[in-house]
């Protein structure tokens, strides 16, 4: 496989869920749920050392935790990073990781609070094997926000109502509630990786178009530039620019050409040719087609 074929491949394997480290991890995942708890305004403390403000301090997280915040704002400090928090944010504390969380003490952070364990489960005909897990994290960031709020608060308060009703298979129910949780967020987490590497891969090859406008771009050059390949990289270039390759292109040498006619004492023909057009006659009907009037009135305006 090319490297080209290589980054397609883990483009579209975020983009439709599939094999990736993710959903490796997720296969082998079985956990146990120890609680579900609601964490309103007493979960919280004043913090003595900041006047109007409440905390909460662990110097090593003892329980594996999902999280989702309904109401208020905090800030969660993990062994010094720190992630803002508010309505909406899904995030969990690393196992074992020193957590400090702070939020202002008229509208602090409100979420319900998941606290599982797990083991890895791995299958070799039909040999089952479990395994402790040695990862502190889970394959996800420690803080992401849901992109449809309602719909997780949703999902979350069914996971705490089943829990908390006790009703017959309540266990399982409540386990089977929570991995479609998951499920969500792997697949938001994958969308966003995808969108950051084709954003990468794009700003790349339109940097290169930018200081390159005056050669040939031809769309199998931009697209090794881009890592993909030719047919993809079009459609990823549309999504991630809001052009086709050819329209920005097109739009980068337009705007330098603008700036050459009317601050330069080039002529047609070399402003032409330093834009990258051979033929100054098919330059002028680009420009006219883009501009609304021929390069020699648009020098003379």
């Amino acid at each position: 496989m090319t490297y080209n074929e290589n980054m397609e491949a883990i483009i579209f394997e975020y983009v439709r869920g599939g094999t990736g480290m993710n959903h490796a991890f997720f296969a082998r995942f079985h956990p146990r749920i120890i609680d579900v708890l609601l964490r309103d305004r007493s979960f919280w403390k004043p913090d003595p050392q900041h006047s109007g403000m409440l905390y909460f301090e662990t110097p090593s997280s003892t329980r594996r935790n999902f999280m989702f915040a309904f109401d208020g704002t905090a800030t969660m400090d993990v062994e010094g990073v720190v992630y803002p928090l508010a309505a909406g944010s899904v995030f969990y504390f690393p196992f074992g990781s020193r957590v400090r969380l702070t939020a202002p003490s008229d509208r602090p952070l409100q979420f319900y609070s998941i606290q599982y364990d797990y083991v890895l489960i791995d299958r070799e005909g039909d040999a089952v094997r479990y395994s402790e897990p040695a990862e502190r994290n889970l394959p996800l960031p420690n803080a992401m926000r849901a992109p449809d709020i309602r719909h997780f608060a949703s999902g979350m308060r069914h996971v705490y109502d089943l829990w908390h009703e006790k009703n017959a298979d309540y266990e399982w129910k409540t386990r089977l509630a929570f991995l479609n949780l998951l499920d969500e967020v792997i697949e938001w987490n994958s969308e966003r990786l995808a969108d950051e590497l084709a954003y990468r891969s794009i700003k790349r090859c339109m940097e290169y178009i930018k200081s390159h406008y005056d050669e040939p771009l031809e769309r199998e050059k931009l697209a090794e530039i881009a890592s993909l390949s030719a047919s993809y990289f079009s459609v990823v270039f549309k999504k991630v620019s809001g052009y086709t390759p050819t329209q920005y292109i097109t739009k980068v040498r337009m705007d330098k050409a603008k700036q050459l006619l009317q601050n330069s004492s080039m002529t047609v023909s070399e402003v032409a040719r330093s834009v990258g057009f051979q033929d100054p006659l098919y330059f002028g009907r680009v420009f006219s087609s883009y501009t609304g009037m021929p390069p020699r009135e648009f020098k003379k305006a």
